[in-house]
Parts: structure tokens; C-alpha cells; sequence
């Protein structure tokens, strides 16, 4: 009888002893914060997007009335839009994260601005490309298309605002003063994302 009671008293501590351990994790968790991960800042990530559509985003860029068509075009876009995506997800990845692991060091609002205005400029230069080789060829099916692509673009870069624009104030504003050589494209396809950071559709 004794040793059952030993028993229930011991397992009583334990259990005690076990929640006590578990309340700090529970408390981290009801207070929102989030492991520090080691994750790429949002320039890194930038880089090696550019570089990775880069070939497909030249051949875009390239186009010309002999291949101004869908079976030309889809492999091009679709490559450069599951690369962005893939970008998308690791952006997202550093939200809750402290400023120095989702920027970098010396990273401040116009420099972010610019790292993200380059690349919605380089794709929508791109797709301006296509639109006026193709105005008369295919027009339908290459809007369809590019305005896909668009789409894929406003996403990243309402990831980075979301993930970002509490950290550096004023980033949509900033974005959008820098991508002023390209909103006719972006308002052309009516890439309603980019309501995001101001643009009037």
C-alpha cells in the first residue's frame, strides 16, 4: 500500500515538475514570439531571384514577331513565375523576425525600395517588350499570359511590404516612386495587387 502511494506522490511531482517546464514554451507561444531562423534577408533573396530568371526574362525581353506565341512564351513565364513563387515563400518565412535577420546589415528603407523597383521594372520592361511585338499577333492569349506574370509580381512584392513595412516606414511610398517607368504596364494589365503601395488602377 505504501509503495501505490509513493507511487501517486511521485507521479503527481513529475507531472508538476513537467508543466512547469512546458509554461515558458506555452507563454513564448500566447505571446507571439518567434524562434530567430536562419534564414536569407529579403536582398539575398532579391539577388538570387534576379539571377535566376535572368535567362528567361532576357529571352522575354527578346521577343519578337516569329515567336510572339503561346508555346514560345508559357516555358519563359511559367519559369520566372515558379521562381518568384519560391521567392514568395522564403520572404514570408522571415515575418516576426528581427530587423538584422530580415534585412541585413545596412539595409534602410531606400535601399530596400530600390532592390525591389529594379526588379518589378526589369520584368514589367520585359512584358511592355511583348506586348508591342505582339499587338497584332496572338493578342488575347500573350495579355492572358503576361498579366499572369504581372499578377505573380504585385504577390512579392506585397510579401515584402507585409514582412518589411512595419520595420522601415514608408516602403511602399518609396516603391512606388521608383517604379514610375513602368505603372502604364502594370495599369494596362490592371495588376490590381499593386494597389498595395498606391498605384491607381
Amino acid at each position: 500500500m505504501f509503495f501505490f502511494k509513493s507511487l501517486a506522490v511521485f507521479s503527481t511531482l513529475a507531472f508538476g515538475a513537467l508543466s512547469a517546464l512546458a509554461a515558458p514554451a506555452a507563454s513564448a507561444v500566447e505571446n507571439g514570439l518567434v524562434a530567430r531562423c536562419d534564414c536569407k534577408p529579403v536582398p539575398a533573396i532579391f539577388a538570387d531571384l534576379t539571377a535566376d530568371i535572368n535567362v528567361s526574362l532576357v529571352a522575354l525581353a527578346h521577343t519578337t514577331k516569329d515567336n510572339c506565341t503561346e508555346a514560345a512564351l508559357s516555358p519563359l513565364i511559367a519559369d520566372i513565375k515558379t521562381k518568384v513563387a519560391v521567392a514568395i515563400g522564403d520572404i514570408k518565412l522571415l515575418g516576426g523576425q528581427p530587423i538584422d535577420v530580415v534585412l541585413g546589415v545596412g539595409v534602410d528603407v531606400n535601399v530596400l525600395a530600390k532592390i525591389v523597383a529594379d526588379l518589378v521594372i526589369s520584368v514589367f520592361a520585359a512584358i511592355r517588350v511583348v506586348l508591342s511585338v505582339c499587338l497584332s499577333v496572338n493578342l488575347s492569349v500573350v495579355l492572358a499570359l503576361v498579366a499572369s506574370l504581372g499578377e505573380v509580381i504585385g504577390a512579392l512584392v506585397i510579401a515584402v511590404v507585409n514582412v518589411c513595412g512595419g520595420l522601415v516606414a514608408g516602403l511602399d511610398v518609396a516603391i512606388l516612386g521608383l517604379i514610375g517607368a513602368v505603372l502604364d504596364v502594370i495599369v494596362r494589365l490592371h495588376i490590381s495587387l499593386f494597389a498595395v503601395i498606391g498605384v491607381q488602377l
